[in-house]
């Protein structure tokens, strides 16, 4: 993706980074200055993140946040990954139920940290991973024996939207990115899909 960004921009630089198969917004600045500013309100915690998931399971609430650390435990291939980790650092999730779905739902979720596979760690910590994970159990954590890889496709994730104010207009600006089929709700399915 930088590379074919860099072909039309040449100076541009990503603010962040999506894992290898969530789909949706990725944000680019174009000059230093932008990308000073834009740094700043993400290290401040301004910068609002809203993603789409498909998770297994049915909560018992319709919003819930999870508040577990996130640091390194031991994998077979790698040597660690990030994961549920009592010594990790802090990180905050909400999840809000959009859609209950047969055995799953789909869910808006928003961070306010951003950790390595937080959405991905912590719905798994709530006891329901992504719809297709095969990193991360119930718990947070890789299960016994387990010996997928971080970037191993199969979960439903997707980066709906970034809030943020624009570095030179001064004014907040949202981007947002239409989610893939099967994590649209029904409401949604007659608006984007005609």
């Amino acid at each position: 993706l930088l590379s074919h960004v860099r072909a039309s921009v040449p100076d541009a630089a990503p603010l962040h980074r999506l894992g290898r198969w969530t789909s949706g917004v990725v944000l680019f600045a174009r000059t230093r200055a932008a990308r000073a500013e834009l740094t700043c309100q993400w290290e401040r915690r301004v910068v609002r993140k809203r993603y789409r998931a498909l998770a297994a399971g049915a909560p018992a609430q319709r919003v819930f946040d999870v508040n577990e650390p996130i640091g390194p435990v031991p994998h077979p291939l790698l040597g660690t990954v990030h994961a549920a980790c009592p010594a990790g650092k802090a990180a905050s999730t909400r999840v809000s139920v959009l859609e209950r779905r047969d055995e799953t739902f789909l869910c808006d979720v928003s961070i306010t940290t951003g950790r390595p596979h937080q959405i991905r760690i912590h719905l798994a910590c709530a006891g329901h991973p992504l719809v297709g994970d095969p990193l991360y159990a119930s718990g947070g954590r890789p299960a016994s024996g387990c010996r997928a890889l971080p970037g191993d496709p199969g979960y439903l994730l997707h980066a709906a939207e970034l809030t943020f104010r624009h570095p030179r207009a001064r004014r907040e600006m949202t981007v947002r990115c239409t989610p893939p089929p099967l994590l649209r709700a029904a409401s949604e399915r007659a608006r984007f899909d005609s």
